[in-house]
């Protein structure tokens, strides 16, 4: 007697499975057609995602948009679209079973999730992971991620995410057969999507734990509770979920009249929706058992129930054939030996048993198939000599064209790579040229500047000797004695400055050629004071100088001489037109730090270069050489300026060092 297979594992298995309407398919049509209508960047990646998310029984087209989806958000450099798209990538390689492909996807859209702090994504992201190890059979891995997702969605106040955790830690333990442990967890899933009023959550629920009652071979609870199903089901209005469940409940049920018309009653469903959809097809193949059954009960009515079940067992067949589905083409094979038995057509059925089995052996047991090939080779391997001599150099030949093939795909890829290599080489040159291209620029642009600030340092005090050497010489009866005097005083005071900048640019050169080196040592303010007051002892100006006497400070002498004199100066240069020009030095500690300030009474920095950026306090540094050097030797030293208006009126520069 051949076996009645009704692929009770396999429809268990779809239990969960969400077809898609032909409504649906019409919708995925018409979202393509509007991409190319979409030009505004984040509804275009929304319209990808609607797509993957309608095509989802087609996981190629699916896959192509979701790739061209994470494209876009790439990019658009928008971090929670590149998240969600690596999600969308990662489900589809998990649901087709491509697990090392999906795990890398799922593992970068939960990095992103927590790098935004998106806890809602990250609970999805967590309970997606633990599917992908749950389906892999790493029941500890699936568990630890379905956890963390638990505590990530009582955190965030996402109850709509528990009871799908519930549902699937409730799958783990169900599938270890823990039910003691999987039940309450669907319960409690139960209980939350009640509370929720989510109908198809609660219908699938009850699907689910009628599955747990039927692998508990608890056949009364499990049709209690894919009636509860069927309801739910019926009321919503979800006709591939009311198919399956008649599918499964009639596998449940002995009777041949109840069980037949739950068969008949799904079917109906699946003619008009999916006719040639592979549980259709399985449907129609347990129909024509079940009229089978009925013909070897009912000896009137024998007839009548052999015809039924050749015809659903042909409609079965024309449309595993059309389809190719080899699974329920081998499953018909055992109905069509069964049927012919019953017609008393031994032969044909003799015929289809036959082949059942060959195929059965050929589907499950390839290893045995394997070894009788292997013995009938050895049979004949003595009698076979010379054809196993020219096999060899068959083999050896197309060794050879392997080889050869081997050795001009690795020149192929060398190629590759050495291009490859040669284009990062020109790219990472350009880079270099484009940035030494920068640096001359910036370079004459400074020089540029550098030229013209020596041009009005150096002009300026040659301008005022010579006029008063003009003077001097072409009307000396014009300049009384005293007059002459101060002259003089101006002349020697003019040539002093003009030396002083000379000595300051040369050593600013030689600064600059990184020549010159800082020896620091302690050194007495006072006696910096002491000089400064005699170097401008012939200004005009009121000069004041408040330092403790033992003030000292550990740096160059000489480097901090030139930027004290050269502050000094710029002060100086900044008082000349007032009569009651005032400058005052200062030196005091603030507790590990020495500073030293010197604050004019003149007319202050310009409001606009006080505005606290870096680019304002460069324009100060650059508005004379003697600030250039200042800024210099002040970086060599470390010392920190600050410039600032004093509250009374004037400027203030105050140096910093540790």
């Amino acid at each position: 007697m051949m076996p009645k297979k009704r692929l009770l594992l396999y429809l268990l298995s779809l239990g969960f499975f969400q077809s898609i309407q032909a409504q649906e398919l019409l919708v995925v049509d018409s979202l393509i057609q509007l991409l190319p209508k979409t030009t505004e960047d984040t509804a275009r990646a929304r319209l990808y995602k609607a797509i993957v998310d309608q095509s989802v029984e087609q996981p190629d087209k699916a896959l192509h948009y979701a790739n061209l989806g994470m494209k876009h958000v790439n990019k658009m450099a928008w971090a929670k679209g590149i998240g969600i798209f690596n999600g969308l990538i990662g489900r589809i390689y998990s649901d087709q079973g491509a697990y090392t492909k999906a795990k890398p996807y799922l593992i970068a859209e939960l990095k992103v999730h927590q790098k935004n702090r998106d806890l809602f994504n990250i609970a999805s992201s967590q309970i997606t992971l633990g599917t992908l190890y749950l389906r892999q059979g790493q029941y500890s891995k699936a568990l630890e991620e379905y956890l963390a997702a638990l505590k990530t969605a009582e955190k965030s106040g996402q109850t709509t995410l528990l009871p799908v955790i519930y549902n699937n830690i409730s799958t783990l333990y169900s599938e270890q057969n823990h039910f003691n442990k999987s039940l309450p967890y669907s319960r409690k899933a139960l209980a939350l999507y009640r509370e929720i009023g989510d109908t198809l959550g609660i219908a699938t629920t009850y699907s689910g734990i009628a599955n747990q009652f039927q692998l508990k071979t608890d056949t009364l609870q499990a049709i209690r509770y894919y009636q509860k199903a069927l309801k739910v089901f019926q009321t919503i209005d979800a006709p591939i979920k009311i198919a399956e469940v008649y599918q499964n409940q009639a596998l449940l049920i002995k009777p041949l009249k109840p069980r037949l018309q739950l068969q008949l009653n799904a079917q109906s469903i699946w003619d008009q929706t999916y006719p040639a959809f592979k549980l259709s097809i399985t449907n129609l193949g347990n129909i024509g058992w079940s009229f089978l059954d009925s013909a070897k009960l009912s000896k009137n009515g024998k007839k009548l129930a052999l015809e039924q079940a050749t015809y659903y067992h042909r409609r079965a067949t024309d449309l595993a054939n059309a389809a190719k589905d080899e699974g329920n083409q081998h499953f018909l094979l055992s109905l069509k030996a069964e049927l012919e038995a019953a017609k008393g057509n031994y032969a044909p059925a003799f015929q289809a048993m036959y082949t059942y089995h060959a195929q059965h052996d050929s589907i499950f047991s390839q290893e045995s198939k394997n070894k009788l090939a292997e013995a009938e080779s050895n049979f004949f391997l003595e009698k076979k000599d010379a054809e196993i001599a020219i096999q060899k150099l068959t083999i050896s030949n197309q060794r050879k064209i392997q080889w050869a093939f081997a050795l001009g795909s690795l020149l192929l890829v060398l190629i590759a790579f050495l291009f490859y290599r040669l284009s990062l080489i020109r790219r990472k040159s350009n880079q270099q040229l484009q940035a030494l291209n920068q640096s001359l620029d910036l370079a004459n642009r400074q020089k540029a500047q550098l030229l013209a600030v020596l041009s009005h340092d150096l002009r300026h005090p040659l301008s005022n000797l010579i006029g008063l050497l003009h003077l001097q010489k072409n009307a000396p009866d014009l300049l009384t004695p005293e007059l002459a005097s101060q002259n003089q005083a101006r002349i020697t005071s003019n040539t002093e400055m003009l030396l002083e900048n000379l000595e300051n640019m040369l050593l600013w050169s030689k600064e600059q050629m990184n020549r010159a080196s800082v020896e620091p040592q302690e050194v007495a303010v006072t006696e910096l004071f002491d000089r400064l007051k005699l170097t401008f002892s012939t200004q005009d100006q009121i000069w004041a100088f408040d330092c403790p006497a033992d003030f000292k400070i550990h740096s160059d002498p000489n480097y901090l001489w030139i930027v004290l004199q050269n502050l000094s100066s710029n002060a100086s240069k900044a008082v000349k037109n007032q009569n009651d020009g005032k400058i005052i030095w200062k030196a005091w500690s603030e507790g590990h730090q020495k500073c030293l300030s010197i604050t004019d009474n003149g007319p202050g920095f310009p409001a606009h270069l006080l505005s606290g950026s870096v680019l304002p306090q460069k324009e100060i540094l650059l508005s004379g050489f003697g600030l250039q050097v200042v800024h210099d030797f002040a970086q060599k030293l470390g010392i920190a300026l600050h410039f600032e208006n004093a509250p009374e009126g004037g400027a203030c520069v105050v140096l910093k060092m540790q």
